[in-house]
């Protein structure tokens, strides 16, 4: 656990100066107009309490080079701001009324003026703001540092690939219901999800956007890259199995199987003689608690559930295999990498 014990303090310690920073810029959220002020503190409040990791993460790969972490706080807070405004959009699409254990934008909207149009329409203005909102925290925090250039271009890839990842996952459930995609077509779009949604946007782009500030190697990010694909990966399919399996995920209960959710899980149970039985209940729209604990007997004993923990933890031991090889990080800089991948290993929520 003294890996674990080891990021965590790093974790703490940077996730207090992200906090302050986001603080400031949430401070900074004003306008005369009474009504413009008022969709600013939607964004305000859900760009508040967040776990941070992404923005964790770019001042951790910003150490991997350097020391002067504060340098990296703004890069941090700037994907903090990209994190909270593409959840607006995110929860939209998913038709969530719950985030970080608040009301999403767009339902407090619509629990006003009880209007569900009106919700979306402003819920997205609001996403489109913080997005360029962050592009200009990078532009005017680093207008003087000579990678400039490279850091927007790697963060708004970052962005487009997860607006990638995010398509496919809107568009694969209802290709899989029209059962217009072979069972090995759906395994190789889940697994582009994973990549594109949560492999760049959660591990692969803060890392590597921190390594760009701190003026790394071209082929350091091809390492980094490698690593955290595979972290990310391990990630979403561990998401996957708490969003069914925890109450502790801060969304509504079994929204995951509402939204007929394309997963790991999915793509196994299906190829299984429970399968029949598995699609009676998921995707629709009224979930009771017993067919919840129905979909989850299901999984165990069709085995899904054990083979998305095994692909779960075979990911994240060869992330730790590439890290082993990476021979320009010295071993205190891959003790915080091990005990990042140890940390979200072991989470439960």
């Amino acid at each position: 656990m003294s890996k674990v014990n080891n990021f965590l303090s790093y974790y703490k310690l940077q996730k207090e100066k992200i906090d302050q920073s986001l603080v400031v810029f949430n401070n900074s959220l004003i306008d005369s107009n009474p009504f413009l002020n008022k969709n600013f503190s939607y964004f305000k409040n859900l760009n508040s309490d967040g776990k941070n990791i992404r923005g964790v993460l770019v001042t951790l790969g910003y150490h991997l080079l350097q020391d002067d972490m504060d340098y990296s706080i703004p890069l941090a807070t700037a994907y903090e701001i990209f994190q909270t405004a593409i959840l607006i959009h995110d929860d939209i699409i998913d038709k969530d009324d719950k985030r970080r254990e608040k009301e999403t934008i767009h339902k407090k909207i619509f629990d006003e003026y009880k209007d569900s149009h009106l919700g979306n329409s402003i819920a997205l203005c609001m996403g489109d703001y913080g997005l360029y909102s962050a592009n200009k925290v990078i532009s005017t925090s680093y207008k003087n540092n000579k990678n400039l250039g490279k850091i927007l271009n790697y963060f708004n890839d970052t962005v487009l690939n997860t607006i990638k990842g995010e398509m496919l996952d809107v568009i694969l459930p209802i290709e899989s219901k029209k059962k217009k995609i072979s069972s090995e077509e759906l395994e190789k779009n889940i697994q582009e999800i994973y990549r594109l949604k949560t492999s760049h946007y959660t591990i692969i782009g803060p890392l590597c956007a921190g390594l760009l500030l701190g003026d790394a190697k071209d082929s350091f990010i091809e390492d980094i890259t490698k690593f955290g694909e595979k972290v990310g990966i391990a990630f979403q399919i561990q998401d996957d199995i708490l969003g069914i399996y925890s109450n502790n995920m801060g969304k509504i209960k079994g929204s995951d199987m509402k939204e007929y959710k394309q997963t790991i899980l999915f793509s196994h149970i299906i190829n299984t003689i429970y399968k029949e039985e598995f699609l009676e209940i998921y995707g629709t729209e009224e979930l009771s608690e017993e067919k919840i604990e129905k979909v989850k007997r299901l999984l165990e004993k069709s085995g899904s559930k054990q083979y998305a923990i095994d692909k779960m933890n075979q990911f994240y031991d060869e992330s730790t295999n590439i890290l082993d090889n990476i021979d320009w990080l010295d071993s205190s800089k891959k003790e915080l990498l091990r005990g990042f991948v140890e940390y979200l290993r072991n989470r439960n929520k």
